[in-house]
């Protein structure tokens, strides 16, 4: 399936509206009607909140600049999934709040690139009607349905599909339905006598309406029920039919809106009832009951008996809206010849020029004590708002000048206005000026108050005033430099006044006690905005540059934007109980006071304030713009607070309607690997080598995509979920082969989150393979094997060289020097024999001569048995031993027993020789030097190793040095090496009086 994908921009204007009244006086009756409705308490839990005028939504645009396929948007939909799906006539849209995914005939998706309508399949399917057939899209899949399929007709002007998921398809001028995968066709003129079909919907109890050229009616159990004939009609050729929950039918077409009550009673709307074009191409009902019109003009919302309209007026902006769709997220989303366009209720209701107010640049508002609402603008003088008959003052009224910069009340109810040029009291209507008589003080008075015992204080560019009848008195000289112009004033509980400067810190004065506290004291940043003091009597203090301070039992602590606040130029300060708000240049910054508090005390780390800006329905985010003080933010009777901003006012009503918030549908779109598109149809299985793997992803939150943060993981790689803002895609590179599993966590600041994981097998190159390294593993111990096999024939082969060589030695030995002394030995018997005196001196070396022959022949005949154990030729080692302790122990009179255990098999010459050699030592050592009677010899055998225990019961001996030669045991010391060159290992134990057993251990090859 081709693709093409287009990156989306919006671009969200402010509304207008027509209001089609005919006296100006009426006009402006209604505008003001229409604003005071607005601050009316709100119904809860509702989408596009009635309550508000037209122009109090945000509405957001794409064209075809912004990555639509053409701007012509004749079918808007949304799937299960989240995708809003848009019908154009250069192919099919899809969209996911931040890229357009196009799907066409050239890219093999559809049969024509005209789409007239769509339908959404409770299965998460879509059904897609065009000019030249009809269309499926499920998972990820396009099938096509013409002719040869069943349709009556490739010309598909509508789809509709109802409760049981049977699709209803308008093919040329037939109805038919699509169910269990077989058409039925209704053609006219037999089973359904309305000709040209236009459209169809289903009402709250499941029955089909339908319309055509000729009439209106009901389809049930596959028969026609007429309700509207054409006479009725007056001809009109209907475009759409809405049923609501109330039993009224709706229809649109050429001639207005005509409403059929469940009476029957008609009624009709037409541009005298406030459509701003006749032709009404498709009317809507959102969830909330609110009628809305598209007609050939704009769009239209009826309010009471009359439709209010968008458009502007002026033929530029007359657009041809085609259709619409409210989302899940109670979003309206409406087509037309223009492109796309959403309209959102928003967190604030936003006011300005457009609502009735004098100017979009307010400076300041407040609340009197008789609850009526003042609005200080920077351009147009005093409003009163609400709580009385709306009102502006000017310059013409008694103000020194139309740009006010605060309000306050006063303890006898009049109102205190500070402005340029001066500053006013308000009394039911009419002012009273007070100029300062200093130069610099009379140019701006940006704030004045009353104090407790009645004292009237002046903060202006000229410092810090208080005004004793007419008479000013310099406090605080604030100097040539606008710097140390003093901006904004607070009251603390215990009387003392606060007054900030422009740029040169805080004052506090009491009495005849004043202190300026600077950065040198803590304070964050010299240029102080505005102050507030809550309760607990902490001093909260904002900041141009240095964020919030707050002066708690005379020691500052500052939160900054490095902390988490949403910027470091804080205008205003709303306490609203729990909460402070933060008018700043960058939007409105809400922050628990708790949080303030434990981020303090070292408690926590990071600040995690919540922050509104123009997605949540302020027109600015520039929310301090009032320079050189701001007074951004009031929270009134009613617990709203309203802010001001560079365009207008904005309202949050924290007791009015609660926005529904879903959590994003997350989903994984696209899968890289080295840059080359992978299938995600199938399990995904990645080639050797894949080095750079990416992966897309999106969380479709239509309303608000750009609020939208993800995490993810990835198993075996990230132990722990990794925050990466607002950023869709990761990249890894040089994954380990293996089964991976990837997730990603979408979800909204302080809201609710979704999942969505992808396990892909990244396959190895062979020789990372288990099978590669079993073999590798394999070969390493049959070379390993092999190399211990040759050098074990080797050792065998010198050793019977060895063998062999002593064999010969003993031999000749034997043969000469044996056989040698031997006969010396005779032939000094004989002359013995011949030399009967015994006593003389050469019968006395004679003897000695054949006592050492003698010696000689026993020496002879002991090497050639240290040389070859004639014991072992033709027996095996067990039966050698026995046969060898009896000839050891011959003439002794011990009791020697032996038994051989176990597989008697030939073993190699060396370790039979080593082994009879130390047994032969341990039998001799019982016989000389322990006394012993009996003596057991046992003999072993094992597949990999041989035991020989020999046990006698002898004196013993004490063990210490026993193997050392410093003690003389060179026996001893003969038999461990004869053990240990064969690999083995030689144990003695021993104690006086206990006898002695020695133990040896030697693996077999």
């Amino acid at each position: 399936m081709a693709r093409n994908v287009k990156r989306a921009s919006s671009r969200r204007i402010i509304l207008k509206t027509r209001v089609i009244i005919t006296s100006a006086r009426h006009r402006r009756a209604l505008v003001w009607a229409a604003t005071i409705l607005c601050i009316l308490p709100a119904r809860p839990l509702l989408a596009l909140d009635p309550h508000k005028s037209l122009t109090q939504y945000s509405r957001t645009f794409w064209t075809q600049q912004d990555g639509l396929p053409q701007d012509t948007i004749r079918a808007v939909i949304q799937t299960k999934d989240g995708y809003l799906w848009l019908g154009t006539d250069e192919g099919l849209a899809r969209f996911d709040g931040y890229d357009f995914v196009v799907f066409t005939k050239a890219n093999g998706d559809l049969p024509s690139n005209s789409v007239t309508s769509l339908a959404a399949d409770t299965d998460g399917s879509l059904w897609i009607g065009t000019s030249g057939g009809l269309a499926h899209y499920r998972d990820r899949r396009f099938q096509t349905y013409t002719t040869k399929q069943g349709l009556p007709d490739n010309n598909i002007t509508m789809l509709y599909a109802d409760h049981a998921d049977t699709l209803w398809i308008v093919a040329g001028v037939n109805l038919c339905r699509l169910q269990s995968g077989k058409f039925q066709v209704f053609a006219p003129g037999t089973n359904l006598p309305v000709t040209f079909m236009r459209t169809m919907r289903e009402d709250s109890q499941h029955q089909l309406w339908v319309a055509g050229f000729t009439g209106i009616g009901k389809l049930i159990d596959g028969k026609y029920i007429p309700v509207l004939d054409a006479a009725e009609l007056h001809g009109e050729l209907v475009s759409s039919l809405l049923p609501d929950d109330h039993g009224n039918l709706w229809v649109s077409g050429n001639d207005g809106v005509l409403l059929r009550s469940p009476n029957g009673h008609l009624r009709r709307f037409g541009a005298a009832d406030g459509l701003p074009d006749p032709f009404v191409r498709v009317v809507w009902i959102d969830r909330d009951g609110n009628v809305w019109a598209g007609t050939n003009g704009g769009l239209a919302r009826l309010a009471g008996d009359r439709f209010v309209s968008l458009h502007t007026g002026a033929d530029s902006d007359r657009e041809q809206v085609r259709c619409m769709f409210e989302d899940r997220e109670g979003d309206l989303w409406v087509g037309s010849n223009d492109g796309l366009s959403r309209l959102r209720d928003d967190v604030f209701t936003a006011y300005g020029k457009t609502e009735g107010l004098p100017s979009d640049e307010p400076n300041t508002v407040f609340q009197d004590s008789r609850g009526r609402i003042w609005v200080g603008f920077h351009d147009a003088g005093l409003m009163l708002f609400s709580g009385g008959k709306p009102h502006i003052y000017t310059t013409a009224d008694g103000l020194p000048n139309n740009e006010v910069y605060s309000i306050r009340e006063m303890g006898d109810g009049d109102l205190l206005i500070a402005a340029r040029g001066g500053m006013v009291r308000m009394h039911e209507g009419h002012f009273t000026r007070f100029i300062p008589t200093d130069p610099l003080a009379r140019i701006n008075v940006f704030d004045a108050m009353e104090d407790w015992t009645g004292r009237t204080w002046l903060a202006t560019a000229g410092g810090l005033l208080e005004l004793r009848g007419q008479e000013f008195i310099k406090v605080v000289d604030g100097g040539a430099m606008l710097a140390s112009a003093v901006v904004t004033l607070c009251e603390g509980q215990d009387g003392a006044l606060w007054a900030g400067t422009l740029g040169k810190g805080l004052w506090f004065i009491q009495g005849q006690n004043r202190r300026l506290y600077t950065t040198a004291d803590g304070l964050s940043s010299d240029q102080v905005r505005s102050l507030h003091q809550d309760d607990d009597g902490t001093l909260w203090i904002a900041t141009f540059g240095g964020g919030l301070s707050s002066l708690h039992n005379g020691k500052f602590q500052n939160f900054t934007a490095q902390d988490g606040l949403l910027s470091d130029n804080v205008a205003k300060i709303t306490d609203d109980g729990q909460f402070l708000w933060l008018s700043t240049t960058r939007g409105i910054c809400r922050i628990a006071k708790d949080q303030l508090r434990d981020f303090a005390a070292g408690k926590r780390k990071r600040l995690n304030p919540i922050d509104y800006g123009v997605e949540d329905g302020l027109r600015s985010a520039q929310t301090a713009p009032s320079y050189p003080i701001g007074r951004g933010g009031e929270r009134m009777a009613d617990g709203r607070i309203w802010f001001t901003t560079s365009r207008g006012l904005a309202v949050f009503d924290p007791q009015g309607r609660k926005q529904t918030r879903l959590a994003p549908i997350v989903h994984i779109q696209e899968m890289t690997s080295n840059e080359q598109p992978v299938d995600l149809l199938h399990r995904v299985r990645l080639e050797p080598g894949s080095q750079r793997v990416r992966i897309l992803y999106s969380g479709i939150h239509l309303s608000a995509p750009e609020r939208v943060r993800y995490s993810y993981k990835l198993d075996g790689v990230n132990p722990d979920w990794v925050h990466h803002g607002a950023r869709r895609e990761i990249n890894y590179n040089n994954l380990r082969h293996g089964t991976h599993r990837f997730t990603v966590r979408a979800e909204l600041p302080g809201g609710p989150s979704a999942e969505e994981s992808l396990s892909f097998d990244l396959l190895p190159w062979f020789y990372e393979t288990t099978w590669f390294k079993s073999l590798c593993v394999l070969a390493l111990v049959a070379a390993a094997w092999a190399g211990y096999w040759l050098r074990l024939r080797q050792i065998r082969y010198r050793f019977s060289l060895v063998l062999e060589e002593r064999a010969r030695l003993a031999r000749e030995i034997h043969d000469t020097l044996a056989q040698g002394f031997v006969g010396i030995s005779s032939q000094l018997d004989a002359v013995a024999m011949c030399m009967p005196d015994e006593s003389s001196p050469a019968r006395k070396y004679l003897d000695m001569a054949r006592r050492m022959a003698r010696h000689s022949v026993t020496e002879a005949r002991r090497s050639v048995m240290d040389l070859r154990a004639s014991v072992l030729e033709g027996q095996a080692l067990g039966a050698a031993l026995e046969s060898g302790s009896r000839m050891w122990t011959a003439g002794s009179g011990v009791e020697v027993q032996v038994d051989a255990t176990g597989p008697q098999r030939e073993l190699p010459q060396e370790i039979e020789q080593h082994v009879l050699r130390i047994a032969q030592e341990a039998v001799t050592n019982a016989l000389k030097h322990a006394g012993a009677t009996r003596i057991a010899i046992k003999l072993h055998m094992e597949a990999r190793k041989l035991l020989l225990r020999i046990v006698d019961n002898g004196r013993g001996f004490e063990q210490k040095d026993v193997f050392s030669s410093l003690g003389g045991h060179f026996g001893l010391l003969g038999m461990r090496e004869r053990a240990e060159r064969l690999g083995g290992e030689l144990h003695l134990a021993s104690q006086p009086g206990g006898g002695t057993e020695v133990e040896v251990m030697v693996p077999l090859p």
